[in-house]
């Protein structure tokens, strides 16, 4: 998610389980916290393919966090001794903000290794937006609401409220994303594919759906009361371009997107796109990953340059 909502998140719960004992104060501190695991963003890698994998990576780990919030909660203490009164709540404060995070952006598309070091395939249970207004503005205005009114109980209770509302939020959006699997199953040209759902920008109202089919893969854009069978646009995925082509960052690649990629040939270069983030007329994640001499040479990855594309070409393509 982005950072206004982490920073969000993590002010809420801090303020919920400690405003009481620690004060106003305790919002700066889960905030920092609720934060903290984006500063891998401040690592550079050799390649692009690598900055955009390795991200959401050690820093995401709950593993890592889990041991990160002991260290830090036994530093606090052996700074702030004072502190020993409230251990268990002093734990909490730099626990929850810590581990939320992670398991916030795991609600995404992107992916996160919660189990880092583990090799397992990043979560991703793709069911809210980066950036979603309804998710974080109640939160937002329940913060500096107790912020003003740190010893307000209505604007305490206020702020519990908003945090439960907030769990329903990506409850709801779970919700739909079970109904719409349950949709796609019984359409004819989804089966035997794989099949990928994810909400489009800022709502989880609409949905994009992508059924990958090796060569081919088909999107549509759909909600839980559309009762009219999915309309489906053909793209191809370009996987014949590679012709047997393979390099270490392709695999890793692969295995960060689940396969869900597309490829294409510009200026002798070869290009290949996440499809899980964006939609079919503007994908964010495209990477340079070999040039053309008779055949494939594997390259170090570079982003690919973006093609500009209006808000009207994007709105035009997700409606129903």
């Amino acid at each position: 998610m982005d950072s206004l909502t982490q920073i969000t998140l993590g002010a809420s719960i801090a303020g919920a389980v400690a405003i009481k004992p620690f004060g106003r104060k305790v919002l700066l501190t889960g905030a920092i916290l609720g934060t903290l695991p984006d500063l891998d963003v401040l690592l550079s890698y050799s390649t692009a393919i690598d900055n955009f994998t390795y991200h959401r990576g050690f820093s995401h780990s709950l593993f890592v966090l889990s041991a990160l919030s002991i260290l830090l909660y036994y530093f606090i203490l052996w700074l702030k001794p004072q502190l020993s009164m409230h251990k268990k709540t002093l734990f909490l404060v730099i626990f929850l903000p810590l581990v939320t995070h992670p398991l916030l952006d795991a609600f995404t598309s992107y992916g996160t290794q919660l189990w880092w070091p583990i090799a397992v395939q990043p979560t991703s249970w793709s069911s809210i937006f980066i950036i979603d207004p309804l998710y974080t503005l109640p939160l937002l205005i329940a913060v500096i609401a107790l912020w003003c009114h740190q010893t307000s109980k209505k604007w305490q209770k206020v702020n519990r409220l908003m945090l439960l509302i907030s769990c329903l939020y990506l409850a709801i959006g779970q919700a739909q994303v079970m109904y719409l699997k349950g949709k796609v199953a019984q359409d004819t040209l989804a089966k035997n594919s794989q099949v990928f759902l994810s909400p489009t920008p800022f709502n989880t109202f609409i949905w994009r759906i992508i059924s990958y089919q090796d060569d081919l893969y088909y999107e549509t854009f759909t909600n839980v009361l559309d009762q009219q069978p999915l309309k489906w646009k053909k793209l191809t995925t370009g996987r014949t371009l590679l012709n047997d082509f393979d390099s270490k960052e392709l695999q890793r690649l692969e295995w960060f997107s689940g396969g869900l990629l597309s490829f294409e040939e510009k200026n002798k270069h070869l290009i290949a796109t996440d499809l899980r983030i964006g939609l079919s007329s503007y994908y964010p994640f495209s990477f340079s990953i070999a040039k053309q001499e008779n055949h494939w040479i594997a390259i170090p990855s570079k982003k690919a340059p973006q093609t500009e594309v209006k808000l009207e070409t994007i709105l035009e393509s997700i409606r129903l």
